[in-house]
């Protein structure tokens, strides 16, 4: 098996508009979402049920890039693959661009642990569970935590509270 990867397509609807007339941020990151479950769900329609029995996901990190806007009744492809691993990560990578032109919109990626679905716990990821998403290529790598500064030494509240 090698990497293959997955699309959806979506419809760009009014609920999906902000206040600067085109799509917010927020759905980009829904539909890379997705097509990452309808990936996951085909996969494990596919393959040998053991090799996907008690799996879960966990996003650990999503990153996104906006190039251009999306607009109502404007159809939408989002491509997904998993092209690498570590021993209890996979980095999902998400293409999302205008079917009528092919404009690129936005490109994404997320940083999924293998859990067990029985503990919640991460579990490695395994040869069987491996080959059934695809065969990325195992890479090492550590973690690279984003700098954060301090938290402002005054923090500001509305005055009506939503909680």
């Amino acid at each position: 098996m090698s990497v293959v990867g997955f699309q959806i397509r979506v419809a760009v609807g009014p609920a999906d508009i902000d206040e600067l007339g085109h799509a917010n941020n927020v759905n980009y990151l829904r539909w890379m979402l997705e097509a990452a479950t309808r990936h996951w769900d085909v996969t494990r329609a596919r393959v040998d049920p053991a090799a996907v029995a008690g799996v879960g996901w966990v996003v650990m990190r999503h990153e996104l890039d906006y190039f251009l806007p999306a607009f109502v009744g404007e159809g939408l492809a989002v491509v997904t693959w998993v092209p690498t691993c570590t021993p209890l990560t996979c980095d999902r990578y998400y293409q999302i661009t205008r079917l009528a032109d092919q404009a690129l919109l936005a490109r994404g990626t997320s940083t999924y642990c293998v859990v067990d679905l029985s503990s919640g716990k991460p579990r490695r990821l395994g040869e069987s569970l491996r080959e059934a998403i695809g065969n990325p290529e195992l890479v090492k790598r550590q973690r690279i935590e984003r700098h954060f500064p301090a938290l402002p030494g005054k923090v500001t509240e509305p005055e009506e509270r939503s909680i």
